[in-house]
């Protein structure tokens, strides 16, 4: 998310702005796989996770973006009525061993400081899910705001 506003109350941010940061970071290298967010931002209307999947896809189609692999997050929360967890048509499910699950976590709240009580430390999920791509036109579709219904 580079230094792009990530905070609750969003506003959108103009495309160019998000093209921008995510060639900044990627452009001029080349990547055997690129994870990203997924088009509903992994639980209900993260805005702007949902703007740097569509955004990262795109750039990937247009050559923007050298990777030979994109996978995008596979999470729901059944319109915040849970916590997120893998979506059943995920294309790959993982469930992590303990100790790479608990440097995860410890990530979240010693490096980025958030309680162990959270909602970020909470939602930090042990089991992974990707849908992924070896081919940008599947995951233009997948990204696409007719695709994003639970």
């Amino acid at each position: 998310m580079a230094d792009l506003d990530d905070g609750p109350d969003q506003a959108p941010l103009p495309a160019g702005q998000i093209r921008e940061t995510i060639v900044r970071l990627l452009a001029g290298s080349s990547y055997d796989l690129v994870l990203t967010h997924g088009p509903q931002g992994e639980y209900t209307r993260h805005r702007r996770h949902s703007e740097c999947c569509r955004t990262a896809v795109e750039l990937w189609r247009s050559g923007g973006i050298d990777t030979r692999r994109l996978w995008l997050f596979a999470y729901e929360d059944g319109g915040r009525a849970y916590l997120p967890r893998v979506r059943g048509d995920a294309d790959l499910r993982d469930v992590l061993p303990a100790e790479i699950w608990l440097e995860k976590r410890r990530l979240i709240t010693d490096l980025y400081g958030f309680g162990p009580d959270s909602w970020e430390a909470r939602t930090t999920p042990r089991e992974e899910g990707f849908w992924c791509f070896d081919s940008a036109q599947p995951a233009v579709q997948r990204a696409s705001p007719r695709e994003q219904k639970q």
